[in-house]
């Protein structure tokens, strides 16, 4: 949402809330007003109501300006009451009970995901949604008037809901260099250097896009760091705020600690703090080979193929899962190419025949998929 138009973010961050209830609940519609309306008019059938009784000043985000220089914004926090009423129109029923339920449990699922629709703003921190008691003082204290009865409700507050404008802050030009034009110096920004703040997903695959997100990313050079192996991103993936990218190949799976670094006007590279980000393996199939018996037990190779499987230098362990627990685990040197192991399940650990599944961790890793092997 454009900052211009954050002065209807009342009404619309309402809207969106009624649209989520509705596809998350058995609600018919979701109607935005008193109950007592609610109840007396609209479409049949069994329906939620919102009420935003009132609304207080964000005391946390109350100083807190989106650019430096500039006013601070409107912070709010907005106190919904959500009410129940069933197809007849009753909002003490089991069935509006069932609904209020319903309700509740959608606005925790909607806090956690926190939708893409609640992002309405590049607010500092993500809109959330806690519940508040829904005291009989403060339910008889709204639901009051002749034409007002009580309704169970429940009490939820928003924030924090930013209401503001575009308005020009008193800057000046910024200074490019400290010195002579032939001697240029130091080189001043206005900034503290590029900020990661996370990575999503934290846990991928070779290949997979990333995103980088954090504050001053953009530079006419930027690179994206896996520990100390780098790698160019094109401008046109990176803006000021986010940084998109392909997994490249050449890693080990694991942990890596993930930096943003971008070169200076004068050839000096800047790097941002890191962020952690968890590098799968990834497991396409796996085949054993010809089994010896020991006894009632087999032993023999396996053989598992896929990506980013180990190299000699990392810690590669392989598991024979079955019957809900791991039977066998062994540590198995990794190759350079990382594209297959050979996985050998020794005489005095041969195994019982049956159908196993293979679970490879590589430098702590666990690759997403699990094939099954039968050990016969």
């Amino acid at each position: 949402m454009p900052l211009n138009e954050t002065r209807n973010a009342i009404g619309e961050v309402t809207r969106v809330l009624a649209q989520q209830l509705t596809a998350r609940t058995d609600a018919t519609t979701v109607d935005v007003g008193r109950p007592e309306h609610s109840a007396q008019s609209g479409s049949p059938g069994p329906k939620l109501n919102l009420f935003l009784y009132g609304f207080n000043h964000d005391a946390h985000m109350r100083n807190v300006p989106l650019d430096r220089g500039q006013e601070p914004p409107i912070w709010l926090c907005l106190k919904f009451l959500m009410t129940a009423v069933d197809g007849e129109r009753d909002s003490d029923s089991s069935a509006a009970l069932d609904l209020l339920g319903q309700g509740m449990l959608a606005l925790r699922q909607i806090n956690m995901q926190r939708p893409a629709e609640l992002a309405l703003l590049d607010n500092p921190e993500p809109i959330k949604i806690a519940f508040d008691d829904s005291a009989v003082d403060l339910l008889s204290a709204i639901m009051q008037g002749t034409d007002e009865h009580y309704r169970l409700s429940a009490a939820f507050d928003l924030r924090p809901l930013m209401l503001t404008r575009v308005e020009g802050s008193g800057g000046a030009p910024l200074i490019h260099s400290v010195g002579a034009p032939a001697n240029p110096g130091i080189l001043v920004l206005p900034s503290l250097g590029p900020r990661l703040d996370r990575v999503e997903p934290v846990a991928f695959d070779a290949g997979d896009a990333i995103t980088l997100q954090g504050g001053d990313l953009a530079a006419d050079t930027v690179e994206v760091c896996f520990g100390t192996t780098c790698f160019p991103v094109p401008p046109a993936d990176v803006s000021n705020r986010e940084l998109r990218l392909s997994v490249p190949a050449g890693l080990s799976a694991g942990s890596h600690a993930i930096t943003a670094r971008r070169t200076l006007p004068n050839g000096r590279r800047q790097s941002s703090n890191a962020v952690l980000g968890r590098l799968r393996p990834t497991v396409t199939a796996a085949t054993p080979g010809v089994l010896s018996p020991s006894g009632p037990n087999l032993f023999g190779d396996v053989t598992v193929t896929g990506d980013l499987l180990g190299t000699e230098e990392d810690a590669v362990f392989v598991g024979f899962y079955s019957g809900g627990a791991v039977r066998l685990l062994l540590e198995v040197p990794g190759t350079a190419a990382q594209t297959s192991l050979t996985v050998s399940v020794p005489e005095d650990e041969a195994l019982p025949p049956g159908s196993y599944r293979i679970i490879v961790r590589v430098n702590g890793e666990q690759a997403m998929d699990a094939p099954e092997v039968t050990w016969a």
